[in-house]
């Protein structure tokens, strides 16, 4: 028999051709035999590496996490609700739906990850696996009664009733390589039968039989691809859109084909079908939703049903199935016909699988497709916030993590968004009926920011009116002046040094204030009128006078000034008298954490919109990310100026806000430029309302009018919502004193003093002299200037001249002007025609 073979192969070997031995003789060197095993064990070799990186990649995503794309998501912190808090039913179950909560039916698996299930006027919360080993996180029964208050918190396996809890927060948005996306992660239970069986019908029809190629369909996408010269087809499983989804880009090269390949099949070794399918449904790319594109069939059934994944209908589930292919052309958006037709398709194939019943399929035909447009994520004005976050996120270099935690409650977050809304269509139809007959009257902007006045934590931000007609964050990124605003910066640095106290007198007249080499500076009060007296510190802040304002910050020191406010996080300012009254730009953003000195002790702090950076497995609490805190002042100057603006609040410009429902400790001052300002706090929140153009253009109405309404809907539906933010008062710190004083002179109220008020003061800086008889009437004398001096005499040494004016037209007065009032002007100021609007009336009226 050997020797039958040998003869076979004497004979092969005659007539094989010449040039073929040659090649032949020419391997069987024992070099070139040495050099081909040495290939082959490199071959190996590679492809043992390729395969163990390839390993240690898909490995690394799957430790410890449950996301294999890499992303990083950005999370709502769980919220903390109390008994007594406004939560009706509804918003609890909206806000769990955010969160990725699954609705669950009497009698069903309760306990199963992230459900809740609605009974009467109670609600039960079991949140996931994974949530529970947050600190906190519990399960538990919520009670509301009728006017949609809880009433009782109860925890679900200890029976035991609570004061709080805590429920899961929302995602807000993800991240991977620049694509901000937007979904919701559920389980492969919670995946509804006609929609697993509508994707495995038209996307991978073998998917639970393959071991992650479908080598039918690639043999049939390879022969498409060389009879067209490229790759136009592909034969992907659902496996491997995962690996390309998550792993890869969508290049269409063979190199990277061969490796979605090599990493389908890595991938099945290591995951269930189930897990594998699972996580498809959540980070398959269904489409754009504003500024967030829409991954997963949880965010999809929400963005274009509004609608729980559980209550998918079979013919939404096969248009959802359809939407894979190619989310933008089918989505209805462009050409609905083409959506339908997409469906049908779908339906057809689960028909040949056997999935459903012809019958069943004509009936899901017939259904028309209705589509909410409910865009997901740009909602109560959230991208802003997101905005800001993510530029946070990468300055800290937190983007390593993949569970962001921010601190935004989103209950505060619609709050503010209404605020917004209401005022700017409020002063909408205010400037429409201004506006020229036929001229486009200017759309008016408006930005809102809330922070925790201990922590620094952004509670709520509205950049604008709409993130889809304008994406700048008027909040972060919109420096203008404050205005007056910015005097409680100017009088805190007074008192600091010691330059003044609250009772101190200030000149509210006409003054020149020389500053630099020769410049003057000549202010004047935001009517143009001024008392010609002297007020106290506590009163010229108030009524928001500006002459006081820019007196005293000479007396101080405006390097002083500038010096604090940079300490209060404000951008380097110019020295110049101008400064007292907030004429140095500031955005929002910088405003309200200014004022958490005056909120917090002090303690000025530098805002953060991230709490908490995990783990995507949650099972570690994660690194706090806390606000960087700068000692501005001592804690009497803050509780001090505190109490100063509360006069503001309470009889001064913003009065206001009490006749709108504001009530308890409050804090604040307005402010006018161009704009309108607020800047008020509780003991426990700093608010910042701003409102007016993108062009800066003068709004020409007062902030009491303007930024001071939306701040006071906002902060009354924010106390109303967490009772925590209010407060009766604010806590008062050692080192201060009460005294009577007399307010006509700042000094300590003696026997004789007609009136007499009491006043606070830092321990030992207490007025050093008391109010007598005699000196009260010297101070009448002073103030008086003179019993001798007329009314045209002491407008003169002033520098005004008085003249009588038409009330009417504003012009100098003429012999038939009726309603005349004398009134004072600055000399050159003063109107130089005179009033013929009567006389002319009277011609008119006369006979022939």
């Amino acid at each position: 028999a050997i020797e039958r073979i040998r003869q076979a192969g004497r004979k092969t070997w005659d007539r094989t051709p010449a040039w073929a031995k040659s090649v032949i003789n020419y391997l069987r060197q024992p070099q070139i035999m040495l050099l081909m095993g040495l290939l082959v064990i490199a071959t190996f070799a590679f492809l043992f590496n390729y395969y163990v990186a390839l390993s240690k990649e898909i490995d690394s995503r799957l430790r410890g996490s449950h996301i294999l794309d890499g992303s990083v998501g950005l999370f709502t912190s769980p919220i903390t609700v109390r008994e007594g808090d406004r939560f009706s039913i509804e918003e609890l179950s909206s806000h769990l739906l955010a969160a990725g909560y699954q609705q669950g039916e009497a009698g069903g698996n309760i306990e199963a990850d992230g459900v809740y299930k609605i009974e009467a006027n109670s609600i039960s919360v079991w949140p996931g696996r994974q949530a529970t080993a947050e600190p906190g996180l519990a399960p538990v029964k919520l009670t509301v009664n009728e006017k949609g208050r809880i009433v009782s918190l109860i925890h679900l396996k200890t029976g035991k009733e609570h004061r709080s809890a805590m429920l899961e927060g929302e995602m807000l948005a993800s991240f991977r390589n620049g694509d901000r996306r937007k979904k919701t992660v559920v389980g492969f239970s919670d995946i509804p039968e006609d929609l697993r069986n509508a994707l495995l019908a038209v996307e991978d029809r073998r998917f639970f039989s393959h071991s992650g190629i479908d080598w039918r369909g690639i043999a049939r996408a390879l022969w498409t691809d060389l009879n067209e010269g490229g790759i136009v087809q592909g034969g992907s499983t659902i496996t491997q859109q995962l690996v390309k989804n998550s792993f890869l880009s969508a290049d269409r090269t063979f190199s990277r084909k061969l490796k979605e390949a090599a990493m389908a099949i890595i991938l099945e070794s290591r995951l269930s079908k189930e897990e594998i399918f699972t996580h498809y449904c959540n980070d398959v790319y269904l489409g754009q939703s504003g500024a967030f594109a829409v991954h997963g069939f949880a965010q999809a059934a929400q963005k274009y049903f509004n609608k729980p994944l559980s209550d998918l209908t079979l013919s939404e589930s096969a248009f959802l199935a359809g939407l894979v292919h190619a989310p933008n052309r089918y989505s209805l958006s462009r050409d609905a016909q083409l959506g339908v037709e997409r469906r049908n398709l779908v339906l057809d194939a689960m028909v040949e699988t056997n999935a459903i019943t012809e019958e069943r399929a004509q009936v899901a035909k017939r259904e028309s497709i209705q589509l909410t447009r409910h865009e997901a994520g740009d909602e109560y004005g959230v991208s802003y916030f997101v905005d800001y976050a993510q530029r946070f996120m990468e300055e800290r270099r937190l983007t390593s993590r993949q569970r962001l935690y921010t601190t935004m409650d989103p209950r505060l977050q619609r709050a503010a968004y209404e605020a917004v809304r209401k005022h700017t269509d409020r002063l909408d139809k205010l400037y429409a009926r201004a506006s020229k007959k036929g001229s486009e009257p200017l759309r008016i902007q408006a930005a809102l920011v809330a922070l925790d006045a201990k922590t620094g934590e952004v509670l709520a931000m509205v950049g604008g009116r709409d993130y889809s007609e304008s994406q700048l964050n008027r909040v972060t990124d919109a420096k203008r002046q404050p205005g007056s605003t910015f005097k409680p910066f100017v009088y805190a640095t007074a008192i600091s040094n010691r330059v003044a106290t609250a009772a101190t007198m200030l000149s509210d007249r006409p003054q020149v204030f020389k500053f630099g080499y020769k410049a003057t500076y000549e202010p004047s009060n935001y009517h143009g009128a001024f008392t010609n007296r002297d007020v106290t510190v506590r009163e010229a802040l108030s009524r928001s006078l500006n002459v006081p304002a820019v007196e005293l910050a000479m007396k101080v020191g405006l390097a002083n000034i500038a010096t604090l406010a940079e300490d209060c996080g404000f951008d380097p300012q110019h020295a110049y008298p101008s400064l007292a009254l907030g004429t140095s730009e500031v955005t929002p953003l910088q405003l309200a954490a200014g004022y958490t000195a005056f909120a917090n002790g002090g303690m000025a702090l530098r805002p953060v919109p991230i709490r908490n950076a995990a783990h995507a497995d949650r099972s570690t609490p994660g690194t706090p990310v806390k606000a960087t805190a700068v000692r501005a002042f001592s804690p009497q100057v803050a509780y001090l100026m505190t109490d100063l603006m509360q006069t503001v609040v309470d009889r001064g410009t913003a009065a206001r806000l009490r006749s709108m429902g504001i009530k308890g400790a409050v804090a604040g001052k307005t402010g006018t430029s161009n704009d309108g300002w607020f800047a008020g706090y509780t003991p426990n929140v700093v608010c910042v309302a701003w409102v007016g153009f993108d062009n800066n253009r003068d709004m020409r109405v007062k902030a009491s009018d303007s930024a001071l309404p939306m701040w006071a809907d906002f902060m009354k539906e924010a106390i109303e919502i967490r009772t925590d933010l209010g407060g009766n008062e604010f806590e008062r710190p050692g080192g201060l004193s009460s005294v009577e004083i007399d307010p006509a002179t700042g000094l300590i109220a003696g026997p004789d003093c007609p009136e007499r008020r009491k006043e606070l003061f830092i321990t030992g800086s207490e007025p050093p002299a008391t109010c007598t008889h005699d000196t009260y009437d010297e101070y009448a004398y002073l103030q008086d200037e003179g019993e001798d001096l007329d009314e045209e005499e002491r407008a003169e040494s002033y520098g005004m001249i008085m003249l009588d004016i038409c009330n009417e037209s504003g012009l100098l007065a003429s012999a038939e002007c009726e309603n005349v009032k004398r009134t004072g002007f600055k000399i050159g100021d003063e109107p130089l025609d005179r009033c013929r609007a009567h006389a002319k009336k009277e011609d008119d009226e006369r006979p022939g």
